[in-house]
């Protein structure tokens, strides 16, 4: 884990300051440890990282993995700046520090307080000061969106897990749909079959504890209501013959040895008429469109790419068939968050929309078409060097009730 931080900085002129007070960090505490109580610092370089621990903290120190890290121990403030003073003419004094601030807005890289970061910057620039060198200080956002959307071999393997079980669940609750429903009754049909579904494999998929990825889960629209926006909460509507109907579902799981991951999925079905064996060509265009403009995206979710760019190619193609722009982003983050932090696939304009996708990132797909009857369709993809790769099967055929 330590070594995933080393990583993420590029070259010898940059290092990343952390200050840690009682799991004040919430990366140092996720990715370091969370047995340093007392103030530590850290300086991260391209190729160590460099720890100020408080000598009420020294016997915790073993913690931390030695093949990557130097340890210095101190018990004053003056002790603190020497050892400090040394390590910054070990690099030659680098010229950019970041310091763990948003520019974006986020809460999740918003880390250091207004206080600390002005005891960090303080600090460093007395130190600086001393030997007339100068730097400038700058977020590590970018660096904390590499660490955190990056997964291991593991957590894509349980994710996979997690997103066919909800994929299943799903497939069972679009079975369950009968005529005259309301959007509550089939919500609650999935709640119910989750639970049974559930509690009969939990063992069986590792998993200890499960809950609903978000409050309002699943969300359910059917017929008129699909022209809504994608967060409305079910209604006493009723499904009806010749309805679409849209559901946005996620599982929270706990795996047994901690691990916390979360999945978001949409699918679209119809309600076939009592003379139909298939949806009428206005109900097909619309599912074939959001599958197309999908796939499309899919190919060119490499690293590197922009999340504009992906989202332009799948925007442009729900565009191009006449429908009306969605006003949402076409995807984001998932997997350690329902919502996580890192590229947001949308609109250029936004700030996060201009972060590159990473690799073993895994993001969604959810175009939209916004019309009474229409539809949506949400999938989990991996980004790999190839293009990316669904996360469980995708939904390749509108489902018939």
């Amino acid at each position: 884990m330590l070594k995933d931080i080393i990583d993420t900085i590029k070259d010898n002129d940059t290092i990343w300051v952390m200050e840690n007070r009682e799991n004040s960090d919430k990366i140092f505490k996720e990715y370091i440890t969370d047995m340093l109580f007392s103030s530590t610092y850290v300086i991260v370089s391209k190729n160590m990282a460099y720890f100020f621990v408080h000598k009420l903290d020294e016997e915790n120190i073993r913690l931390l993995d030695n093949r990557y890290s130097k340890a210095y121990i101190y018990e004053n403030a003056n002790e603190l700046k020497n050892n400090i003073m040394s390590v910054l003419k070990e690099l030659k004094f680098p010229k950019r520090i970041l310091v763990s601030y948003t520019t974006m807005s986020d809460e999740n890289t918003d880390i250091v307080t207004h206080s600390a970061y002005m005891r960090i910057t303080n600090m460093f620039r007395k130190l600086y000061n001393e030997h007339n060198k100068h730097f400038r200080v700058a977020s590590s956002e970018i660096n904390i969106y590499e660490l955190i959307s990056k997964n291991s071999e593991e957590e894509l393997k349980k994710l996979k897990t997690l997103a066919n079980i909800t994929d299943e669940i799903l497939k069972l609750s679009f079975k369950s749909i009968k005529v005259g429903q309301t959007e509550i009754d089939i919500q609650n049909n999935t709640i119910d079959i989750m639970r049974k579904y559930l509690d009969k494999n939990m063992k069986k998929y590792d998993i200890v504890s499960y809950d609903f990825a978000w409050t309002n889960c699943p969300i359910v629209l059917v017929g008129d209501n699909l022209e809504k926006g994608g967060h409305a909460i079910p209604s006493n509507k009723k499904i009806n013959y010749g309805d679409t109907i849209y559901y946005d579902y996620g599982i929270k799981g706990v795996f047994s040895d901690g691990t916390v991951l979360y999945t978001d999925m949409q699918r679209m079905g119809y309600l076939l008429k009592p003379n139909e064996t298939q949806a009428p060509q206005k109900v097909q265009n619309v599912f074939d469109t959001l599958v197309k403009s999908i796939s499309l995206g899919i190919e060119k979710m490499k690293p590197g790419v922009k999340g504009y760019e992906i989202d332009e190619i799948v925007r442009n193609t729900i565009l191009k068939e006449g429908y009306p722009d969605y006003p949402h982003a076409t995807g984001h983050p998932v997997g350690k968050e329902v919502h996580g932090a890192g590229c947001l696939i949308s609109y250029r304009s936004g700030k996060r929309a201009k972060l590159k996708l990473v690799e073993k990132g895994v993001y969604t797909l959810e175009p939209r078409v916004n019309i009474k009857n229409g539809g949506s369709i949400e999938e989990m993809i991996i980004v790999t060097k190839d293009g990316g790769v669904p996360v469980c099967s995708r939904q390749q055929e509108l489902y018939l009730i």
